[in-house]
């Protein structure tokens, strides 16, 4: 019984975790490599906030809005994030 037990936690343990950055910890890292960017920080652009979402459990795409603070004012846009589990790219749409 015991043998059946430990092969089914660690079973449990192997799928249950699969080592994706939460999409907190993601919005985060975004938010830190936009600011050290060359086209933010070059513009004098500030991160005020990002709010990412998944675009479905199975994807590996976010959709994101974003605050900045520019020399003319406050702009909104829509950002695009690609996360694969291990590195991510992302980019404003136009």
């Amino acid at each position: 019984m015991n043998k059946y037990l430990i092969l089914f936690l660690a079973v449990f343990a192997l799928t249950a975790c699969d080592g994706r950055l939460s999409t907190r910890d993601l919005t985060d890292q975004v938010i830190d490599s936009m600011e050290t960017s060359a086209a933010f920080s070059s513009a004098n652009i500030s991160v005020d906030s990002l709010i990412l979402t998944r675009d479905s459990a199975e994807s590996n795409t976010y959709t994101g809005v974003l605050t900045t603070t520019e020399p003319n004012g406050r702009v909104t846009y829509t950002v695009a994030v690609t996360y694969d589990g291990e590195s991510f790219t992302w980019r404003v749409v136009e």
